[in-house]
């Protein structure tokens, strides 16, 4: 019937293979049961395998013996990497001195100040799950305390994030026997003096700080924390809610518990209020306000911390939307081969099933046809 309105010089193989396509695919199903590049890309790996082309079967038989006998010993082997794969990049690497993560940049030894250092800490003491149980007993203490504080929920938390740094500091004292090495040095406090780098490796992802200036976008955090809220402007009344924040990193500090390091990222956060919006399914943030509103808590712990990347709209704007990406090496589906949902077979198809149909024409009736 095509023939009847195209030249025979317009049937080379590719138009010829579009017609078959439609009909291929109902009778044999999707095409990625049934194609050949497993195979090939196989068999250029046994290609590979020949050193001597006077001997072809023998090298691959010999190199295939060889490959299988080194991936069997390796899984009896700890801390080794199987045959062919490349060594994992973003490894934490478990350090004793470092709690979490590991530093990818040389360190710049910094002194914080006082308001520096609190802040830091609080954020710390905050977000350790080991004083979790100490934050409900300082809140119930300043309950009991006053009435005042036990009616307003927002004075409350005021007076607990000022006074608990010091409250725990008392309660865990250094020289007690009754609590871990690790809870006492954080209810301690840190030092000073702390150290700073520029790229940083926790969770399989790799952060560097938004002064870098690197080809790939490394800087974009996110957070989800659960934050007092409010209905409206007019409400009073707060309740905990989860938020996500989005943000760019600005700084990785390492602080000095005197024994061990605790990693924390300053960053600039977008606010919450104006700065984050939501269009046609995108998130965007406007990273470019100001940061009066997170002068009292720019720091997360660096373990918390999830990559994201922005995408400007255009140079005049100050919106980006927020594109998520997941880590390096991450598999969706990450189940046992006895769980691992098989996909559905292509449906059996009766071939002695006539497709055409006399009601069915597909022949143009508008213009004459010319016969060649």
């Amino acid at each position: 019937m095509l023939e009847r309105f195209f030249p025979p010089s317009f049937f080379d193989i590719m138009v010829h293979l579009t017609v078959h396509l439609g009909r291929e695919a109902r009778l044999c199903g999707p095409v990625h049961f049934r194609w050949m590049y497993p195979f090939e890309r196989y068999m250029k790996t046994l290609k590979d395998y020949v050193r001597n082309p006077a001997r072809p079967e023998g090298c691959i038989a010999e190199s295939y013996l060889a490959e299988e006998c080194m991936r069997f010993c390796s899984e009896f082997l700890k801390k080794t990497i199987h045959v062919e794969e490349k060594q994992v990049r973003n490894d934490d690497f478990g350090n004793e001195v470092i709690l979490e993560g590991r530093p990818i940049s040389g360190a710049t030894s910094i002194t914080l100040s006082d308001r520096e250092k609190k802040i830091a800490h609080l954020a710390v003491l905050m977000n350790t799950a080991m004083v979790d149980p100490y934050l409900d007993i300082h809140l119930e203490e300043l309950q009991e305390s006053s009435e005042r504080l036990r009616n307003d929920a927002t004075l409350l938390w005021n007076r607990h994030t000022e006074k608990f740094a010091e409250w725990i500091k008392k309660k865990i004292p250094i020289d007690s026997n009754n609590h871990s090495e690790t809870l006492k040095w954080i209810a301690y406090g840190p030092r000073s003096s702390a150290l700073s780098f520029t790229g940083y490796i926790v969770n399989g992802q790799r952060f560097h700080t938004k002064n870098i200036d690197r080809e790939t976008q490394n800087s974009g955090v996110t957070y989800d924390a659960t934050s007092m809220c409010r209905a409206s402007a007019k409400d009073t009344a707060q309740v905990p809610d989860l938020v996500t924040y989005y943000g760019t990193l600005t700084d990785i500090i390492l602080l000095d518990y005197h024994v061990f390091y605790v990693p924390v990222f300053r960053c600039q956060w977008a606010n919450k209020g104006n700065g984050v919006k939501v269009e046609d399914g995108f998130t965007l943030v406007n990273l470019h306000q100001s940061q009066v509103s997170f002068a009292r808590d720019p720091y997360i712990l660096a373990s918390q911390a999830k990559q994201v990347f922005y995408s400007r709209e255009d140079d005049s704007s100050n919106w980006y939307v927020v594109l998520k990406a997941p880590p390096r090496g991450y598999h969706e589906l990450e189940v046992d081969d006895e769980n691992a949902d098989v996909a559905s077979m292509p449906p059996e198809i009766d071939m002695d099933i006539d497709e055409s149909s006399d009601e069915i024409r597909y022949v143009r009736e508008d213009c004459e046809g010319i016969f060649v």
